[in-house]
């Protein structure tokens, strides 16, 4: 990847508007910051350059049990006494108001590419230039769509999945449609005005385009779940009855049409105050002797052309098979564990993927991945 200049970005570098995310996001958020620097550092012929001005970013590290190996964890810095924190070698800070981004930056820039602002992506000065950008922004309020969108439109080479797709994947009700008719089991989604079958027991609320449980709450009926929704202000939510199982994902590496399970992971939700809360997730927690999971991936990837990258599924099992909830267009809490459940660098592989699809990695044996936690916590 010689000469290949990344800008990194979660949306506040480029300005962009959006409320107040919890504690426990912006926590997420830097733990996947942190597990790419350190990825992309590691690949040859770059140079690493990062900036971080979100509040969460400087009371949180990523720690690593160096001892067991098995263990990822997002905590205050305090409490990390004594813990390994990742942290590239050659990485330096850039100290003139860079905000929630970090570059990879070659030695020679591209000719020709414009410094300053770019179709609202203002890259910061010490960037000088970018070739390609790899957007974090969740998708919650088009912040990924709109990251994604400017980039393409800038010239620059987008490191993730397109703007349409990922408007496309954003929406539970569109999801839900695409993948329904193509026979994936799916999450039945509603929108509040819909005439809702007589299904008994519990209904999720969640917004349209929410991202990680944001603001997911469970209600014990249909009617206890369409009463608050009525009572709050106007939002685009949707209901889901209950899908009862073992919360699990997947992630995947996808070029033109084609897919590489890198690892089927356990997720960890809990709920408080009827509403759900991801803990982390267990990198290749879950086995897939059978293949299913992989015919899974195969499926949604057919059904949505243009996934790119590395792409997130997320699903219940249940005794009849896999139920999905949300194909997600960016990193997940998962990849913060991958590199070391795999023992590959997953960063490298999707950098792989701009020569084609031929470059998709081989599958790595099922005898050499291993379980590998990422523990958020609950706040």
């Amino acid at each position: 990847m010689q000469g290949l200049t990344v800008f990194v970005t979660d949306g506040g570098a480029a300005g962009l508007p959006g409320p107040p995310l919890p504690r426990s996001f912006t926590r997420r958020a830097d733990l996947l910051l942190r597990a790419l620097l350190a990825d992309l550092a590691a690949l040859p012929g770059v140079e690493v350059v990062h900036g971080i001005d979100r509040a969460a970013a400087v009371d949180t590290v990523a720690a690593i049990d160096t001892v067991a190996g098995t263990e990822i964890k997002a905590m205050p810095a305090s409490a990390a006494d004594g813990a390994s924190v990742t942290e590239p070698g050659p990485a330096r800070s850039v100290a003139d108001g860079a905000a929630g981004y970090m570059v990879l930056r070659s030695a020679a820039p591209s000719a020709g590419a414009p410094e300053g602002q770019c179709n609202g992506l203002r890259l910061d000065a010490g960037a000088e230039t970018a070739d390609a950008v790899w957007p974090l922004a969740l998708e919650s309020g088009g912040m990924l769509e709109r990251l994604s969108y400017d980039t393409v439109l800038g010239g620059r080479i987008l490191l993730g999945c397109p703007p349409d797709v990922v408007r496309a994947v954003s929406s539970k009700r569109h999801l839900a449609r695409i993948l329904s008719n193509v026979g994936v089991a799916v999450a039945a989604t509603y929108p509040p005005d819909a005439v809702l079958p007589p299904i008994a027991g519990p209904w999720v609320v969640k917004p349209d385009d929410g991202a990680g449980c944001l603001h997911t709450r469970l209600f014990s009926d249909c009617a206890g779940a369409l009463a608050w929704i009525r009572a709050r202000p106007v939002q685009d939510y949707v209901l889901q009855p209950f899908v009862a199982g073992k919360p699990g994902s997947l992630s995947l590496v996808c070029c033109d049409g084609m897919v590489q399970v890198l690892a089927c992971n356990q997720e960890r939700v809990a709920m408080r105050d009827n509403r759900f809360h991801v803990l982390g997730s267990v990198v290749n927690g879950l086995g897939d002797d059978d293949g299913a999971l992989a015919r899974l991936a195969r499926q949604v990837v057919a059904a949505i052309p243009g996934l790119w990258g590395y792409v997130g599924i997320n699903f219940v099992l249940t005794a009849g098979g896999a139920v999905v909830l949300d194909v997600n267009p960016r990193l997940t809490v998962a990849y913060a564990g991958l590199h070391a459940s795999i023992g590959r660098n997953p960063a490298g592989m999707v950098l792989d993927l701009l020569r084609g699809p031929g470059a998709l990695p081989d599958p790595a044996p099922p005898g050499r991945r291993r379980a590998v936690s990422v523990d958020l916590g609950l706040t």
